[in-house]
């Protein structure tokens, strides 16, 4: 309960957004989103502004004691907010718990990249989908840039469609989502599905490019929008 308050007040100060599209998110079979992090301001605010029951992906580093506050001091407390030691290191110790508990208390799925323990990551996320849950995944490797607004996208979890296919012989849908921190908006796009058909590394590639293309697309959506809103109003 605590947990939830505290994310309740965090996003209020922080990362309020309002929600476009949301016409898209009607769907009678479980879908995989796949939004960009802008960092912290992305998955926060997408599983608190979207009204559907998401299973996020995030690094088990943030669902863990024994490594949550050094995660949180450097990339939220030090690197978005500026602060500093020994204020930054209290902190992280601080917000690392209420992390910890949020992460259980919204179903996170840990991700252990470049460990065999991936493995519980996709099993954990299949049994979701088979379950009719759906799962949130912000792909973006950051150090890989493609331009000003978005980096390339991880294919780890288009492993996901896959398996899935390979189990059930259905072909999930993935639905692209942009989140722009200057206009304060999220627009969820039309999805697009999985063809359980094609050869895998090529579908792979094509799902990769499709959503990065996608997610830019309704980004500069956002930003003109934004843009015309503010021109209307001033």
């Amino acid at each position: 309960m605590i947990a939830r308050y505290f994310y309740t007040v965090i996003r209020r100060l922080f990362f309020n957004s309002h929600l476009h599209g949301a016409r898209n998110l009607r769907t009678d079979e479980p879908v995989i989103m796949v939004a960009n992090h802008v960092g912290s301001f992305g998955p926060v605010s997408v599983i608190t502004s979207v009204p559907l029951r998401m299973f996020p992906w995030v690094s088990h580093e943030v669902t863990d004691l024994a490594t949550v506050a050094h995660r949180i001091q450097v990339e939220f407390l030090e690197q978005e907010l500026h602060l500093r030691p020994p204020l930054s290191t209290y902190l992280g110790r601080v917000v690392g718990r209420i992390c910890v508990a949020l992460m259980k208390d919204i179903g996170a799925i840990p991700v252990y990249q470049k460990s065999k323990r991936i493995r519980s990551t996709v099993e954990a996320s299949i049994r979701l989908l088979e379950q009719g849950k759906n799962i949130l995944v912000f792909a973006e490797d950051s150090t890989r840039k493609i331009n000003d607004v978005l980096c390339e996208f991880c294919t780890g979890f288009i492993h996901l469609a896959k398996v899935y296919y390979e189990r059930t012989r259905k072909a999930v849908q993935f639905l692209p989502v942009a989140v722009n921190r200057h206009v304060r908006g999220i627009l969820v796009g039309t999805p697009i599905r999985f063809d359980g058909t094609a050869p895998f590394p090529r579908e792979k590639e094509r799902l990769k490019r499709e959503l990065e293309s996608r997610v830019f697309d309704l980004y500069r959506e956002l930003e003109m929008d934004g843009f015309h809103h503010r021109h209307r109003t001033a």
